[in-house]
């Protein structure tokens, strides 16, 4: 379902993400759903939901390995995003855009946060 989605354009996403759920239903201890949710996440909330699942995947009982790579891309990217927010001037903004700019600046600094803490092994 999930490469329907991605290859025929066909709507097929929260199909994909009941049949990973499924997964882990049956078998909990294997991680590679976890990736794969994570991949469908996408860039929601910027990375923060595909963090989480490469996260669980990393830490499930049997991890997939392409997890750490995934994992890594979004660190980079956040950590890119971050310097960038921070030459961002928002004094002159609406309140709306403003509390939408300040959701983001936290949103990206938590992940930025998260790449920090994270051990340099892989």
């Amino acid at each position: 379902a999930r490469y329907q989605n991605e290859l025929a354009g066909v709507d097929t996403e929260l199909l994909a993400e009941r049949f990973y759920y499924q997964a882990l239903s049956v078998a909990p201890q294997i991680g590679m759903p976890f990736n794969q949710l994570g991949t469908l996440a996408g860039s929601k909330y910027y990375n923060v939901d595909a963090t989480y699942c490469y996260l669980r995947c990393i830490q499930s009982e049997v991890s997939f390995e392409g997890a750490y790579g995934n994992l890594k891309r979004l660190y980079d990217k956040a950590a890119k995003m971050y310097h960038q927010l921070k030459k961002c001037e928002t004094r002159k903004l609406s309140p709306s855009k403003k509390r939408g700019k300040d959701i983001k600046r936290l949103l990206v600094s938590f992940m930025y946060l998260q790449s920090l803490l994270q051990p340099k092994s892989r």
